[in-house]
């Protein structure tokens, strides 16, 4: 991932748990079992993306917030599918997010309490073990040395990476 596109998926991620509150600018499209397609528009372009909640997390009284999976798309850029977690709390410096899909493990990197799958090759991967999978395990580490570890159902995943590719 570039640093460019890097910066813009914080500066997205951080905007559209923003909008979430007012819901003005960003629609939900389609509900897909466990996932939701969104539309955001607004400047710089229409932004789409699937997101779905953890079903399990643990430690389970850690924080109020909620942590999200997204695939997110820029279909102005040419982004189709690019995988973010935002995770519930600020994330360890340095340290590495895995995403567990039976014994496949991804690695993400972070920034703040965000995850970003570095390689384009790996990002297919994850995205592809998600659709044949049932659930996946995401495991990271918070600033205190806390562990997390979050489950996501795959519940609808396909449906909504289908649609995400079509565009909203």
């Amino acid at each position: 991932m570039s640093k460019t596109l890097m910066a813009f998926t914080v500066i997205f991620v951080t905007f559209v748990q923003v909008s979430a509150v007012s819901a003005q600018s960003t629609k939900i499209i389609k509900r897909f079992q466990d996932w939701v397609l969104y539309s955001h528009k607004g400047a710089p372009a229409t932004i789409c993306f699937i997101s779905a909640r953890p079903r399990e997390k643990k430690p389970n009284k850690f924080s109020k917030k909620e942590s999200y999976f997204y695939i997110s798309a820029w279909p102005d850029n040419g982004v189709k599918a690019e995988v973010s977690v935002n995770i519930r709390n600020e994330l360890q410096n340095g340290s590495t997010v895995t995403a567990q899909i039976g014994g496949a493990r991804y690695r993400l990197f972070t920034k703040g309490n965000k995850a970003f799958v570095e390689k384009p090759s790996e990002e297919i991967k994850l995205i592809e073990a998600m659709k044949r999978g049932s659930f996946m395990v995401v495991r990271a580490t918070s600033r205190d040395g806390i562990k997390i570890v979050e489950t996501y159902s795959l519940l609808g995943v396909t449906s909504a990476i289908n649609s995400l590719r079509k565009g909203c």
